[in-house]
């Protein structure tokens, strides 16, 4: 049996992924072997201590997690790889980030989770607007972040938590997938240590790079800003529009993301605006229409480590 059923934290080491994340700017790094919820767990001790440079919590199960919306998932033990970062986003200068630009930071987890996924199965993950990784318009990670202002009047910390499906063969919706169901081989995926440490190794050098001079990376023409756009399947795609308020999706095309990486879309009528709430959903392409731009930039990017690999 596997031992995660029983212990479902018993393949994450605490030693070993600080030992290994040191680098990276991890000040801790805790294990769990379960916990209501892993962005509750670390906003607590934001809230109470205040916000470290990095620090991350991991789970082997999650027992009340939840999504965008209040919307709630159960999830077995031992199957997914569930946890939250904290940071206290400063520029280089010592300054806290500008609030229009921390929006940003569940993007670049979405993006590291995005490029761990291609490197470690394979499989052509793209990010949803605003917070889900999808391979083949089948959701594989949800990103959840959220604002706390610690309790000594320090500047506010942020918590960035994701929940990636990683063992499971069977989900409860035609809609989700896992890492398992994408490589069809479980020798093929790496074990949950692996992924989060990679994981978080990328969301701290893109991090570190953001805090040298949030404006320039995330302003027009800002090399992490197009990177995260060229990861966003959402661009260029027609999306239904579920605001606050309204009785019936509303048609638009997404055309790019704004200041605090929002999404700017333009009507039927022309119109453009950007929007940073509001349910915002896919509509699915009909049979036989080509791929989005970020899909085709992950599959040839694939192709091309694969035929590199073979050479």
């Amino acid at each position: 049996m596997d031992p995660t059923a029983l212990a479902p934290a018993a393949d994450l080491r605490a030693d070993q992924l600080q030992s290994s994340l040191a680098d990276s700017g991890f000040s801790a790094v805790t294990v769990l072997d379960q916990v209501d919820s892993t962005n509750r767990w670390l906003a607590d001790r934001v809230r109470e201590t205040g916000g470290a440079e990095l620090s991350a919590v991991v789970t082997g199960f999650q027992s009340a997690g939840k999504g965008r919306l209040d919307r709630q998932w159960f999830t077995p033990p031992g199957v997914a790889l569930t946890f939250s970062v904290a940071c206290s986003p400063h520029t280089a200068a010592g300054h806290p980030w500008p609030m229009e630009y921390v929006p940003w930071l569940t993007l670049i987890m979405a993006h590291s989770v995005t490029r761990v996924v291609r490197d470690s199965v394979g499989a052509p993950a793209v990010i949803k607007w605003p917070n889900d990784v999808l391979v083949d318009s089948r959701k594989v990670c949800g990103v959840l972040a959220s604002l706390v202002s610690p309790r000594d009047g320090s500047p506010p910390g942020v918590v960035v938590g994701a929940g990636l499906n990683v063992s499971q063969r069977h989900l409860p919706v035609p809609a989700a997938t896992s890492l398992l169901l994408e490589a069809g081989d479980a020798a093929a995926v790496p074990g949950r240590q692996a992924l989060l440490t990679e994981i978080l190794r990328e969301f701290a050098r893109c991090y570190h790079r953001a805090s040298a001079d949030p404006g320039t990376e995330f302003g027009p023409g800002g090399e992490m800003r197009a990177l995260l756009e060229s990861e966003v399947d959402t661009l260029g795609r027609r999306v239904a529009l579920h605001l606050p308020g309204s009785t019936a999706p509303e048609q638009a095309v997404a055309e790019g993301l704004g200041t605090s990486g929002e999404l700017i879309v333009r009507g039927h009528d022309g119109a453009a605006r950007a929007l940073s709430a509001g349910d915002v959903v896919h509509v699915r392409p009909a049979p036989g229409e080509p791929r989005t731009a970020a899909e085709q930039r992950a599959i040839h990017e694939i192709q091309d480590r694969t035929a590199g690999d073979r050479a």
